[in-house]
This record gives structure tokens, sequence and C-alpha cells, in this order.
């Protein structure tokens, strides 16, 4: 049944209602429509109109978000832009000291304790060559001692199997510079009475074959004036850090670059 005892009489009280509106008047009627909108209707019209505005906020919110994101990604591919470029000049203050192709890579096998040597992403189809110098921004990093067609391994100036022949930049003081042990290079076969000071700039003096003359080295750092023999025992602090060998790049000399007359210098 659609009524009983425990449910309400829906259909007497609509009745009701529907002969109550007939009888009154039209005014009556409007009011009672108007209060029925404001109390009934309204309330649920108003939650409507706030979900969709929920809504809408919520897509912009995630407009937004997607734009951020990509902004942070341009910005983090201008900053990279912005070192290369730092790195590229940086390259381009060696060019009066050297005449030649430089290859850019990066070093994709970290120097590992112990190794001496370094991994680069450039190989025979980029056209390094064996024994082809390698500096970083900062300066002379090594030379190229394999060579893949993708990938190089670079033995670099703290492998004890390197030596570079140098010069003091100011004197023009010439030796050998190598790697013991510790943080620190050594310059060799310097002798006792040579011209060389704390604070001298180091570069490669182009003898050997190897390295063209001017890429830098180091700094002297300390002069070994007390257990005086033969030759002076100089500290050089190398250029290159090797905490920081991201960018490095491989040199092709021109020949003139060379001292043909010097293959196969020893001091």
């Amino acid at each position: 049944m659609w009524w009983s005892s425990d449910r309400p009489a829906v259909l007497p009280w609509a009745v009701f209602v529907s002969l109550l509106l007939l009888i009154l008047g039209d005014g009556v009627r409007s009011s009672i429509s108007a209060a029925f909108v404001r109390v009934v209707y309204a309330p649920f019209f108003a939650l409507h109109y706030r979900i969709a505005a929920g809504a809408e906020v919520f897509e912009e919110n995630r407009r937004l978000a997607e734009e951020l994101a990509n902004l942070q990604v341009e910005v983090q591919r201008l900053r990279e832009e912005k070192r290369e470029n730092i790195r590229l000049r940086k390259l381009l203050e060696f060019a009066p000291s050297w005449r030649g192709r430089a290859i850019a890579t990066e070093v994709v096998g970290p120097l590992a304790p112990g190794s001496g040597t370094v991994w680069i992403g450039a190989g025979r189809t980029r056209l390094v060559e064996l024994d082809l110098p390698v500096m970083s921004e900062d300066g002379l990093l090594g030379r190229v001692a394999e060579v893949g067609d993708y990938v190089s391994r670079v033995r670099t100036i703290w492998d004890p199997l390197l030596r570079v022949a140098a010069y003091d930049q100011r004197s023009r003081v010439a030796g050998v510079v190598e790697w013991d042990v510790g943080p620190l290079l050594n310059m060799n076969y310097v002798v006792a009475s040579a011209d060389v000071k704390v604070g001298d700039t180091v570069i490669s003096s182009g003898w050997g074959g190897v390295f063209p003359k001017g890429l830098l080295i180091g700094t002297i750092v300390a002069v070994d004036t007390v257990n005086v023999g033969e030759f002076l025992d100089l500290d050089i602090l190398p250029a290159v850090r090797p905490d920081r060998l991201e960018a490095v790049f491989v040199i092709r000399p021109t020949p003139e670059e060379l001292l043909p007359d010097s293959v196969g210098w020893t001091p």
C-alpha cells in the first residue's frame, strides 16, 4: 500500500495542497512559489555553482602547474647553456697560444682513486686519435691513451706515466712536470740556479711532440730551497681540479704547433 500507519499519507496532503493553491489568489501563489525557490532550489543552485567554479579552479591550477614545470625545465636548460658558454669563452682564451680544432665532449667515466685515467664521450667517429692532448676549461688534463668508436680513455696528469715538458711562463725556465703522490704535481729537472718563484705560472713548452706550446698546467706553490742538490724540487698546483671534470676538449693541433725537431726530447 502507498500509505500505512508507519508511512506519511502523502497523497491526501498533495491533494489538499493542490486544492488550496487553486483556491488561493495569484499573489499568494506567487509568494509561495518564490519562497519555495528561495528555500529549496536556491541552496542547490548555489552548491552546483560552487562545484563548477571549484572544478574550473582545479583545472586552472593543473594548467599553471604544468606551465611552471615547463618553465623550470627551460630555466635549467638555459643555466646549462650559460655554463657551456662560459666554458667555451674560457677555451677561446687559449686561442692565442695554439691553433687547431677543439673537439668538445664530456667525461663519462670519472677519475677513480689510483687509476689516473678518465673516460670521455668521443672516439674515432669524432676524429679523436691516440695521444691527442685533452683540456678542461681550467687547463691541461692529459692525453688520449686509448680510442674506441664512441669513447676514449684519457691518461691524466695524475697518472705517474704521464710527463709534460713545461716552461715557467715568466722566466722561460724549462723542466718536466709529472705526478708522484698527493694533490700536487712536481716540476723536475730544473737546475738549482734557475729563476723560479712561488706564484709563477707553468705552461706546456711544446717539446716532446704531444702537447702544443702554451697550455696552462698550474702554478708553482713551493720551491724547496733547503734540500737543494743539482736540481730544484718544485711543487705545482694543477689548474685542473679533479672534482670539476665535466666538459673537456680534445685538441687536434696543427703541425706547426709542435716542434718536429724536439720529438723524442728527454731532459
